[in-house]
């Protein structure tokens, strides 16, 4: 068994070993007709048909029954779920198994020719073997990363989160007529966990005065890895940077990735989303080498920035009625802002989460120039919680895109992203018609990676710590069921996507490299808001995505265990 799967694994097996698992909701075989749609729908993919496989029929004793075992070839490529090996009457059927690949696996079948993962109702005379069957990913996925020159106007780093004047050169792109030289632009500063300008302007070995202990402190490595920043970029002249995204447009993400060393996090929830096809507009990014000013800053990522424009969020914000599109992000923090103004800018909604001691704001992103306005999509916000608050299937669809709804509370459970009830939560109201959940975001500190979201177990929006209209939601018989037809239908979508994210780390992994010859950051506890369970265990760049899969595929097997794959 390779020793990268080893060490990934023993992690999540310690960590299994203290959850606490939650029995299997119970929901109803019934289906109901769906709602239309303005987007083509599969309504198999919604509603939970009652399951055509027989009711196992298993021996009570072993010795007079007909031994069925699944087994995996290679062993080490995969684990059954379930009772591997079973004593069925003869003639009898066996109950539900689910086959996992494991990190470095792809799955390509069963021995008799089945494909699924999951499979029961098995029937045997004799004793039975079927095995799934495997092959190795090796072959890295196409992948070029260019080299993006930052020059400030100032010559300094960049330690503001007000605009400042530069140029960006981009050299290597895989398709030259994305290269560009001393394109203008403004940039500022971006983030909140992750924003630091304490060391932006130091060096290794040189000394710091520290507040705290009274003393100057020498700076080393892990301290200078906080100024490994994000920004925003604003470019003079709209550029379609890489080619990446669905059009020109001025507005790019500089992203660090400071909290994700192996840079995937984002980039596999943002290739599920695409795969779900009801979200709308997910972000598009790709990877570079940074360079500011001369310097090698490390591995980063362009990202498109969620906005309401023609090649991103879709928003109709045109007309003088106030019924017109709007974009909008959860966002605790804009209260804050002081250029930001209540009942113009932001507004509350009464009833959702006030019981914290941060209440939460929306925020509205796209155009709009009237409190007439605000007014009206904060009560049309105000119904909506109120439609959810009342569990009222009719209600909420008649004010809300169920679909886009499941299939973001899906992104964020996977995730475990204790953010997404205070930030960085996206969503935008049809002009004339319904609230749609768009813009996957912000997945840097998720998937183990977050010191207090590094435990498997549990909903995230069964509590407080995640999103209330969720934890409202969750366990509502109607909403269960179709979040079970829903993970029925995504098993392919989130293997596929995890091969995927493999071959891109097989890829990745040379820049990666490079990226910690810099921050020498590869089993080092290098932040504190990272669980030092990842931080210290994972060693290598291949231990770190291997980490990323497992912790996937266990959480997902949580997921089930709430909204089980029979509907029985």
């Amino acid at each position: 068994m390779n020793k990268t799967f080893v060490k990934a694994l023993s992690v999540l097996l310690a960590l299994i070993a203290c959850a606490q698992f939650c029995a299997a909701c119970g929901v109803g075989r019934t289906t109901r007709s769906l709602p239309k749609s303005n987007r083509e729908i599969n309504a198999s993919d919604w509603t939970l048909n009652p399951t055509t496989e027989p009711d196992p029929t298993l021996s009570k004793d072993p010795s007079k029954g007909v031994k069925v075992r699944y087994a995996c070839e290679p062993s080490e490529a995969g684990v059954i779920q379930g009772t591997a090996t079973q004593y069925i009457k003869s003639g009898g059927y066996t109950e539900q198994v689910t086959v996992m690949p494991l990190y470095g696996y792809e799955f390509t079948g069963w021995s008799d020719g089945k494909t699924g993962r999951t499979r029961g109702g098995d029937s045997a005379k004799e004793d039975t073997v079927i095995t799934a069957q495997f092959r190795k990913v090796e072959e890295p996925a196409e992948l070029t990363v260019p080299a993006v020159y930052l020059t400030t106007d100032s010559g300094k780093p960049v330690t503001s989160k007000y605009y400042t004047g530069a140029a960006l050169t981009v050299t290597g792109a895989a398709n030259e007529m994305f290269d560009l030289t001393d394109a203008r632009l403004q940039i500022k500063g971006r983030g909140n966990s992750t924003w630091s300008t304490t060391y932006a302007e130091k060096k290794l070995g040189d000394y710091r005065w520290t507040t705290t202990y009274k003393k100057y402190e020498q700076i080393d490595l892990i301290a200078l890895y906080k100024a490994k920043n994000s920004y925003t970029l604003k470019f003079d002249e709209a550029v379609n940077l890489l080619g990446i995204g669905n059009g020109k447009n001025r507005d790019w993400i500089l992203q660090g990735n400071k909290f994700d060393i192996a840079a995937l996090r984002n980039k596999f929830m943002y290739m599920l989303a695409e795969r779900m096809g009801t979200l709308t507009w997910v972000p598009h990014c790709a990877w570079v080498d940074l360079y500011v000013n001369g310097e090698y800053r490390g591995l980063y990522m362009i990202q498109e920035k969620p906005e309401a424009a023609n090649d991103r969020v879709p928003v109709d914000d045109s007309g003088s009625s106030p019924d017109k599109g709007y974009f909008i992000e959860l966002n605790f923090r804009v209260d804050k802002e002081s250029d930001k103004k209540e009942g113009l800018d932001w507004f509350y909604v009464p009833e959702f989460h006030k019981n914290d001691k941060n209440k939460r704001e929306f925020e509205i992103k796209s155009d709009h120039s009237t409190e007439a306005e605000c007014a009206f999509i904060r009560d049309y916000f105000i119904r909506v919680d109120d439609a959810i608050r009342s569990h009222d299937y009719e209600k909420i669809t008649s004010l809300v895109d169920i679909y886009s709804m499941i299939d973001i509370f899906l992104i964020e459970e996977l995730g475990k992203d204790c953010d997404w009830g205070a930030t960085s939560f996206y969503m935008y109201k049809e002009k004339g018609g319904k609230l749609y959940f768009t813009a996957p975001w912000d997945f840097d500190m998720c998937m183990g990676n977050y010191s207090s979201g590094i435990k498997i177990s549990g909903l995230i929006s069964a509590g407080t710590s995640g999103h209330e209209w969720f934890e409202e939601l969750h366990d509502v018989p109607w909403f269960a069921e179709m979040v079970q037809a829903r993970m029925n239908s995504l098993e392919d979508d989130l293997l596929a996507c995890l091969v995927s994210m493999e071959k891109y780390a097989l890829a990745l992994k040379p820049y990666a490299d490079k990226n910690n010859d810099l921050w020498n950051l590869y089993g080092v506890n290098y932040h504190y808001l990272i669980s030092p369970q990842v931080a210290l265990c994972a060693s290598t760049y291949d231990e770190h995505v291997a980490f990323i899969y497992d912790w996937v595929l266990y959480r997902w097997s949580i997921l089930r265990s709430f909204y089980p794959s029979s509907g029985k």
